[in-house]
């Protein structure tokens, strides 16, 4: 992966998905504080959690396919040999991708129309907050093109895979 493209993957996979995840920790631990210590609720504090956990599930498994980390059952898959893996692995990423194109139009057209709808706690346009939807398609997108292109090139022996070295092996 190419120096811009690493920093703008990195900074939306990983270190915006770093900051969220902070503010989801720091939003549960004054939520449960407020709540079972000061026996006050509050709802922003609650709603953001909630919010913030579903961007980082989003964010957190567009990284999991960048570095093919998705959890899988691959007892049968591990035994085929190296081409049968690359044209399985071609097909479903094929088949995902054709799946999310049919979503990325009218996710990002959704998460637009939403602008009006307020949360009902935080104030904020929904846009905002289902704008992670419509950024975990077309990050899914590109690593998915990204691998089925490495795998056509792999299976005509053009090119060796090499993956890139994991963040949290360093």
């Amino acid at each position: 992966m190419r120096g811009i493209e690493k920093k703008v993957f990195d900074f939306l996979e990983v270190h915006l998905a770093t900051m969220i995840f902070l503010l989801l920790i720091i939003s549960v631990a004054i939520e449960v504080f407020a709540r079972y210590v000061l026996n006050k609720p509050l709802p922003k504090f609650f709603e953001l959690s909630i919010y913030s956990f579903v961007w980082c599930i989003y964010l957190g498994a567009s990284l999991a396919k960048r570095y093919n980390q998705h959890i899988r059952f691959d007892i049968f898959y591990r035994k085929f040999p190296v081409k049968i893996r690359l044209l399985v692995d071609t097909f479903f990423d094929s088949l995902v991708c054709a799946v999310l194109l049919l979503l990325v139009i009218p996710s990002i057209k959704y998460t637009i129309w939403n602008y009006t709808i307020k949360a009902s706690a935080l104030r904020i346009p929904w846009t905002y907050l289902l704008l992670c939807f419509p950024i975990f398609v077309c990050l899914i997108l590109i690593h998915n093109f990204r691998d089925i292109v490495i795998n056509i090139r792999e299976l005509m022996g053009k090119e060796v895979r090499r993956e890139e070295e994991l963040p949290w092996q360093l």
